[in-house]
């Protein structure tokens, strides 16, 4: 019972720090209510379950931010960290209240689609055709059918300015009534007909160009290899570990789900390794972290050495992550 107390205790900690200061990411809660960062991002998600609290979609690095309802506004803090075109979509959606998705520039439309903590997305069926418009999350919903009747009123319609000068001279000199209207007309059609098929082509290009980030997915799958990561492969090869999944490759750092034969059976493991001389505590807390999210134990190996910290957190969780120092 004591320890049921003590867990209710530190999720009214963690949720009164947040509604005092305002929407925080995991490290910034961590430190100030003296919890461990994994146990943190645990009674975190937990508060978001029970609806006390809220996570954007926009993150600092790869932590989202939590947040109590009714702070959204204070979400606009953290709007620095948003890469630079999702800042001008930002900007633009907060100065104008409401925008039109198909007058924007192809990059704004994509930012637009990502910054959903502060753009509201609202489809408009007209004459048969569905359209999307941009709400900035503060402007009034009540007031948001007007200001989309303003963009689409007939005075944002380009008209030619030679309607207005065939009248004067049609009353002027009336000889020329059955020439000019002709001619008129026919340098409008012939306009209308040269800026029709401009503006399908350049729809066209539109549509291309924001189906483009969709296949950034590919570049994400293909695993680079690395001479670190083919040197981490054969160390496992002679330690009889099979790799299941090779999760990230980089120069210095290799991530990849392993398996291998124990005692009471095979077991699987989330395996972290880097190239580090020295491997600190946060290290351990990130590598943890990642293998929870998983639901796997976390191996980690390196050529390097843990440091005094790192060494003391290795043995507070020892049943949740392994360290191995390797030659490679």
């Amino acid at each position: 019972m004591p320890d049921l107390q003590k867990v209710g205790d530190t999720k009214n900690r963690i949720l009164s720090i947040i509604k005092n200061k305002g929407p925080s990411y995991p490290a910034q809660v961590s430190k100030e209510a003296g919890v461990s960062p994994l146990f943190t991002a645990a009674f975190l998600s937990e508060l978001v379950k029970d609806r006390q609290l809220k996570m954007s979609s926009m993150k600092v690095g790869s932590s989202p931010i939590y947040y109590a309802p009714g702070q959204e506004p204070q979400l606009e803090n953290f709007v620095k960290y948003l890469n630079s075109k999702e800042r001008e979509a930002f900007e633009k959606l907060k100065n104008s209240e409401v925008v039109e998705d198909l007058s924007q520039q192809p990059a704004i439309r994509v930012a637009l689609r990502n910054i959903n903590d502060f753009a509201v997305p609202i489809n408009v069926r007209i004459d048969g055709e569905t359209k999307l418009f941009w709400r900035h999350f503060q402007f009034p919903e009540s007031q948001t059918r007007d200001r989309i009747r303003e963009l689409l009123s007939p005075s944002n319609i380009i008209r030619p300015k030679q309607k207005e000068t065939v009248l004067v001279q049609v009353k002027e000199e009336p000889k020329k009534e059955e020439t000019i209207p002709t001619q008129t007309e026919t340098a409008i059609k012939e306009t209308k007909s040269q800026i029709e098929p401009l503006i399908k082509e350049t729809e066209r290009k539109v549509e291309k160009i924001i189906e483009k980030p969709i296949k950034i997915k590919s570049k994400k799958e293909k695993i680079i290899s690395s001479e670190f990561a083919e040197s981490v492969k054969d160390y496992l090869a002679t330690k009889d570990v099979e790799i299941l999944e090779e999760v990230m490759v980089k120069k210095k750092e290799f991530v990849a789900k392993v398996r291998t034969d124990e005692s009471f059976g095979k077991q699987e493991f989330y395996l972290i390794a880097k190239d580090k001389k020295k491997i600190n505590q946060d290290d351990l807390t990130l590598a943890i972290q990642h293998a929870q999210s998983q639901r796997m134990p976390a191996l980690f190996l390196s050529p390097g050495s843990l440091d005094a910290n790192a060494s003391s957190y290795i043995q507070e969780w020892k049943n949740v992550i392994k360290f191995n120092k390797v030659k490679i």
